[in-house]
């Protein structure tokens, strides 16, 4: 199956914007818990790439 130029931007703007909510709940979510929970970039980075694959 092919896709245009059109749709494929519009999949990729998608697929940035969900990224994008999902990092914002993360936040709020953190924010919430305090710095008792807090985690690491080398932890952060770990998610994001599993949240990726």
């Amino acid at each position: 199956m092919e896709i245009g130029i059109d749709e494929h931007q519009s999949l990729r703007d998608l697929a940035e914007q969900a990224e994008e909510s999902w990092l914002n709940r993360l936040a709020d979510e953190a924010e919430a818990e305090g710095v008792d929970e807090a985690i690491s970039l080398a932890e952060m980075a770990a998610l994001l790439h599993t949240h990726r694959v």
